[in-house]
């Protein structure tokens, strides 16, 4: 008995569950049919939050989506057409195929359009409302939302894929203190590659060898690796979004992890990804449309900071070694020696009752701030052990003396990086090769020498792209040289930190002045490394073991010394002097020795976005019969920056 009524239960059960799935599947069609005619009367399709959270912008070619994942599109032809993927989306309005699979409907995929679709049709009066999503509600709740900060940090000098600073989005608690602000959640955008820096991750990034991802980490650890290890300053920008507009930002950033977009060094990078989800966000703002071809960093930043209203603070957080590097300059030489003793010297901690309470308080926390300094520079524990074990002891004494700490935080530079020129850069010069006279065009597209605008900059720091200049003479204009790409970084050397500096330039360039401006072009890449120096605290001069490869039908290789100094007399004049000597060891020209000297000096006029410089090259080819690289060179350039 009890067998058959289970039968008629299931028979029962299996007439009335088809019958509720047609009914709701007959409801739905009907709710999306009236979407979908609600969608084309109001045309959503072209509002700017459906097209910036999608990515769409306008090409030569009409309209495209930057992202390049195909599965992200829910129409055939949606990447090039937001009304089609529009009525794709919602055609899929209720569609939990992928709840199986990977626990999330169709919907959580593409959260940020539900929610954009839930929003558009309670504006026109019709009720949708997309299915719940558990996960992203659930990874919602961890990440802050009372307010979202910018952060930059500054130029890493000793990695060129760095050579630009990074930003990354910090969500904000509600809780008050900087201390809280340690433990908040930071996004950032970068590449997802094998090889993390260095010429060939560059080299592969600029045709999009990687694909882009968003990487969620707490700031205190983004603050150990830019500040504690990179020695890069932290910039903290913070902005006036709401919780909605947090809200829907989130929505975005977690929309975008289940695609990707191929990420290229000069425009689809970390710069325009944050622009997009603050766009997401706030979709009244259009900061991609104001963006430069090619796209920095710091370009961006200075473009949030341009926008009324957006930023409403700003907060400057110093790396350890540039707080190290002000404590260590304002102390005493004696105090310096002891500081530096202490590290590994016993017997110097017993002659410290000697000194006063205050003397030797300065020493210890100088000491100290060292030894944490060394200490982060270490690659393991264990290479670290030794520190920490002297740290502990040298922290037992300082526990001991009863004076105050002078160990100050370093104060915040006159100007911040934001202030400093454009990253373009348009010039114009005339000038003289022995008697012959001509005419310069220069055009860069990032994004600073050593002799521009040092604001905001690092002293004597060269990292550029795309330098070109074009030469005026016999009533035609010739190609002079390209600098595909040059980076120099001048790291001074101290007592306690002993980095490299490191010059890389690949070029194309015509090394033969001629007249008539027809010398053959040559691939050219100078290779340097060595040490730089301070000579005052307007000076630094650096020694690099330096050469030069050159490659077309006369190809050679030079070695030889470079020796070099930079001074800024005053905040806007600045004078460089450079010597180069270099013994061709391989080529046609082998065993001739090339001298040349260079001296400038620049004076930025106006403001820090223009510059005049008077330049002199002398050079000599010697030990050949070849003269032909035998000339002086007197130039007087203005640059423009933008």
């Amino acid at each position: 008995m009890k067998y058959s009524i289970l039968i008629c239960y299931l028979l029962l059960l299996s007439l009335v569950i088809p019958a509720e799935a047609d009914e709701l599947s007959v409801q739905h069609a009907a709710e999306i049919a009236k979407m979908l005619n609600l969608a084309n009367q109001a045309q959503l399709a072209q509002r700017a939050e459906w097209r910036k959270i999608n990515l769409y912008h306008a090409t030569m070619a009409g309209i495209t989506s930057r992202i390049d994942d195909p599965s992200y599109f829910l129409a055939a032809n949606g990447q090039h057409d937001p009304q089609a993927e529009l009525a794709a989306t919602i055609r899929g309005a209720y569609d939990d195929s992928m709840a199986k699979s990977s626990r999330q409907p169709n919907v959580c995929r593409w959260i940020a359009r539900y929610q954009f679709l839930s929003r558009s049709m309670k504006e026109l009066g019709f009720s949708y409302t997309p299915i719940p999503c558990e996960g992203f509600e659930k990874w919602k709740s961890g990440i802050a939302t009372h307010r979202v900060s910018l952060i930059f940090a500054s130029v890493y000098l000793n990695s060129p894929a760095s050579m630009y600073g990074h930003a990354f989005i910090r969500f904000d608690s509600d809780k008050p203190g900087q201390y809280h602000r340690l433990t908040d959640s930071t996004v950032g955008y970068s590449v997802q590659g094998s090889e993390g820096s260095g010429a060939l991750f560059l080299v592969r990034s600029l045709f999009g060898d990687y694909p882009g991802d968003f990487v969620f980490v707490p700031y205190y650890m983004k603050m150990r690796e830019y500040s504690d290890l990179e020695n890069r300053d932290l910039w903290e920008y913070q902005t006036n979004l709401s919780g909605e507009e947090v809200e829907r930002m989130l929505a975005f950033i977690w929309e975008q992890s289940f695609t990707y977009m191929n990420y290229y060094f000069f425009d689809d990078n970390c710069a325009l990804m944050l622009l997009a989800t603050f766009e997401a966000a706030r979709p009244s703002l259009n900061l991609i449309e104001q963006a430069k071809p090619w796209f920095i960093p710091l370009d961006m930043v200075k473009l949030i900071q341009q926008q009324p209203g957006l930023v409403e603070d700003i907060h400057y957080r110093p790396s350890q070694y540039n707080t190290l590097v002000q404590n260590y300059d304002s102390a005493s030489a004696a105090e310096k020696k002891y500081a530096l003793v202490l590290l590994d010297d016993d017997n110097a901690l017993s002659s410290l009752a000697a000194l006063s309470a205050t003397q030797q308080a300065r020493i210890l926390d100088l000491s100290l701030g060292i030894s944490r300094y060394q200490r982060n520079q270490k690659h393991s524990e264990a290479e670290a052990d030794a520190i920490s074990a002297r740290q502990l002891l040298l922290s037992g004494v300082r526990s001991k003396v009863d004076a105050e700490s002078t160990y100050q935080d370093k104060e915040p530079p006159a100007e911040r990086p934001d202030e400093g020129h454009g990253s373009a850069r348009i010039g114009l010069a005339t000038g003289q090769v022995d008697t012959a006279s001509y005419a310069q065009l220069n055009l860069r597209g990032g994004y600073h020498d050593s002799l521009d605008p040092q604001s905001g900059f690092a002293q004597g720091a060269s990292t550029n792209l795309g330098d070109l200049y074009l030469r005026l003479n016999a009533n035609q204009v010739r190609f002079q040289r390209l600098d595909l790409f040059d980076v120099f970084s001048p790291s001074v050397q101290t007592e306690w930190f002993k980095p490299m500096t490191i010059k890389l330039n690949v070029s194309i360039r015509r090394e033969v002045l001629q007249n008539d401006g027809l010398a053959p072009t040559a691939l050219r890449i100078q290779a340097a490394t060595g040490k730089s120096y301070t000579l005052s605290d307007e000076a630094r001069g650096y020694m690099l073991a330096d050469s030069v490869t050159s490659l077309n039908s006369s190809s050679y290789l030079a070695v030889g010394p470079t020796l070099g100094a930079i001074w800024s007399i005053t905040p806007r004049l600045r004078t460089e002097i450079i010597s180069n000597t270099y013994w061709n060891a391989l080529g046609d020209q082998q065993d001739a020795w090339l001298y040349k000297l260079t001296a400038s000096l620049a004076w930025d006029v106006f403001n820090n976005q223009n510059n005049v410089r008077l330049n002199v090259v002398r050079q000599t080819l010697s030990n050949t019969l070849d003269t032909s690289r035998n000339f002086t060179d007197v130039q007087l350039a203005y640059f423009h920056y933008f």
